[in-house]
């Protein structure tokens, strides 16, 4: 059974119906997301828990204002980490946000094509 990664239907209305408005707000995020994930990679790469926790807070509340539950998740647990100061597991856990955010990314970038 696949899951419904973001809701089309209960995102337009949180626009109030206007697809032209919903159209722009995913082509803001779409702009803006790889630079979230980067400044993510980076900060998980680099070790630099305070930069990992910064960089997916960030990408927490971009992710979700599309309702995308699991990805919204999987930043808060990276963003928990940074906070903890936990070390361990982070390069899994940056791996779970990465395919989450493909997932929202590919959803969204397909409502914006229903959205003309």
């Amino acid at each position: 059974m696949t899951r419904l990664v973001v809701d089309r239907k209960a995102l337009l209305e949180s626009m109030e119906n206007d697809a032209e408005f919903l159209k722009t707000i995913i082509g803001i995020f779409l702009a803006d997301c790889p630079g979230k994930l980067a400044a993510t990679r980076a900060g998980v790469v680099a070790h630099n828990l305070r930069e990992v926790m910064q960089a997916s807070h960030s990408l927490k509340g971009s992710v979700g204002v599309f309702g995308a539950k699991s990805a919204v998740e999987a930043a808060q647990n990276l963003e928990s980490m940074g906070r903890e100061g936990k070390q361990e597991g982070l390069g899994e856990a940056f791996a779970l946000l990465e395919r989450e955010m493909a997932l929202v990314t590919f959803a969204l970038e397909e409502i914006a094509k229903e959205a003309v």
